[in-house]
């Protein structure tokens, strides 16, 4: 542990480590900053840019970890692969159930 934190590596890491909590934590702003009054919109809504924060504070973890000089490349890219993947499959089922609750309330308002 003593010969990482003695590394001469650390202080570009830490920045790398900055910049990460930084990027990350503003993916979380307009979440919190544009709610929108809807339940299920606003599931969606925060759920996607928790997701882009997710996906930006692992891909910032994986390259902070490697400037000190670890290996983490194999486990971290199939870790963004599967966040990658289940992000793409969130947006779609979202766009799918929201799609259909739209057409559904046109068809309620069409036969009222």
């Amino acid at each position: 542990m003593f010969e990482i934190l003695n590394n001469p590596m650390i202080t570009p890491a830490l920045i790398m480590l900055g910049f990460t909590i930084a990027f990350a934590s503003a993916f979380y702003w307009p979440a919190v900053r544009f709610p929108r009054k809807g339940k299920v919109l606003n599931f969606y809504w925060s759920g996607f840019w928790a997701y882009l924060g997710i996906i930006t504070a692992t891909a910032g973890a994986q390259v902070t970890v490697s400037i000190v000089g670890m290996q983490v490349e194999t486990f971290s890219n199939a870790v963004l692969n599967a966040l990658t993947v289940t992000f793409v499959m969130f947006v779609v089922f979202a766009w799918c159930r929201l799609a259909f609750l739209g057409l559904h309330h046109v068809a309620v308002k069409a036969t009222a």
